[in-house]
């Protein structure tokens, strides 16, 4: 088999390191960017970049996750000026729509569906700043836009959308909401796991998958010390070689069922994810069991079959399950059909080790059911 890895070019890591972000793009002779961003991240520092970057435009992205409405309101929106390059600063759906953002305004008529088939693709230069640890899209090659119209996420993929230049600062991080730091960081640690697990895992990516894992365990730590900033910024480079992993070597069917449930309920990703995972480990366990087991001595655990618990004791530390309880009344079995038939559609399922059925699928959505069933999951 042979290796091969895609990842940015340029890496800046530290804590304050985003006073850097306008020398960075200065000095590679990007002058006036279009600066996609989240106010909630931003808040502090968004006078002080208006002012201080004249050529700068602004966009503020709206709540909720990227649509091919808000890509084409973002796009009309630069075309009104002359920038010369895309600046993302926040989470993963500012990421996502600044990917697609920096190549639908060089390639007008391209349909998202069809960026996976150009053997080159051109785009604006692209600097990200993720100010959250979870999502990992400021190292990866794929965009996540939903389709308003077909209630689905288009998750195209291409070596051409990862970022020129990552910036990796926790500062952004110490004041995030701990819903936010748990589903953020919940979503890492199921990329770098599923990397690892993944019918297209390399060596390559086996080495930023465990890493990715050794860093992430401090979920726990960060939970109880949320102001701990060194560790915040372990948390982010974790995210970050998660991202790399994923991108590589692919998710599995955590992310498969996980999407399908987020695209029908509106739910965030990181706690669909989060939902799905501990039943896929369980169901994937005969599989690749050396693969688990490897990722549980990481952790800590004394063998790979206490994996699964372990992710289901972080959901319920987290709220996770609390937080879904919601759904369980909704899940019936029409609608657990539906979703099953979605996951099978989507990405994740032949790179998960055990290849499941329709009726694989529907068990597992059931598992969840169950589990939600039991009071919010604290029992």
């Amino acid at each position: 088999m042979n290796n091969e890895l895609f990842l940015p070019k340029h890496v800046v890591s530290g804590i304050g390191s985003f006073k850097q972000l306008q020398h960075i793009a200065e000095q590679k002779n990007w002058v006036a960017p279009f600066i996609i961003y989240s106010a909630s991240a931003l808040s502090e520092q968004l006078d002080t970049m208006k002012l201080k970057w004249k050529q700068a435009s602004f966009f503020e992205i709206s709540k909720g996750e990227p649509t091919k409405s808000e890509l084409k309101r973002a796009v009309d929106e630069l075309n009104r000026g002359q920038s010369d390059c895309v600046i993302a600063i926040g989470g993963g759906s500012v990421i996502d729509l600044a990917k697609a953002v920096a190549v639908c305004t060089i390639n007008p008529t391209l349909a998202l569906t069809d960026i996976p088939n150009k053997p080159f693709l051109n785009r604006l230069p692209l600097i990200a700043v993720p100010t959250t640890a979870g999502t990992g899209s400021e190292a990866t090659k794929i965009t996540v836009i939903t389709d308003e119209t077909l209630q689905t996420k288009l998750n195209p993929a291409h070596p051409s959308l990862i970022p020129d230049v990552v910036i990796l600062d926790a500062s952004f991080t110490v004041d995030l909401p701990q819903h936010i730091t748990s589903f953020t960081a919940l979503d890492a640690m199921t990329h770098a796991i599923e990397a690892y697990v993944s019918t297209k895992a390399n060596d390559m990516s086996d080495l930023y998958a465990l890493e990715a894992i050794r860093l992430l365990k401090n979920i726990e730590k960060v939970f109880k010390e949320p102001t701990n900033i060194n560790v915040r910024q372990e948390l982010l480079i974790g995210s970050f070689y998660a991202g790399i992993a994923f991108s590589n070597a692919s998710t599995n069917l955590a992310h498969a069922t996980g999407r399908a449930l987020g695209a029908k309920f509106h739910m965030p990703h990181g706690q669909c994810v989060a939902l799905m995972h501990p039943f896929i480990i369980d169901f994937s366990m005969e599989s690749a069991s050396e693969r688990y087991k490897d990722i549980a001595k990481i952790i800590g655990l004394s063998d790979q079959m206490e994996l699964s618990t372990y992710l289901d004791k972080l959901n319920t530390e987290q709220q996770v399950w609390e937080s879904a309880h919601f759904l369980a009344p909704l899940l019936t079995d029409e609608v657990i059909e539906y979703l099953a038939n979605q996951a099978l559609t989507g990405n994740g399922i032949v790179t998960n080790r055990q290849v499941p059925t329709k009726e694989d699928v529907e068990s597992i959505f059931k598992a969840l059911r169950k589990r939600l069933q039991n009071k919010g999951g604290n029992e």
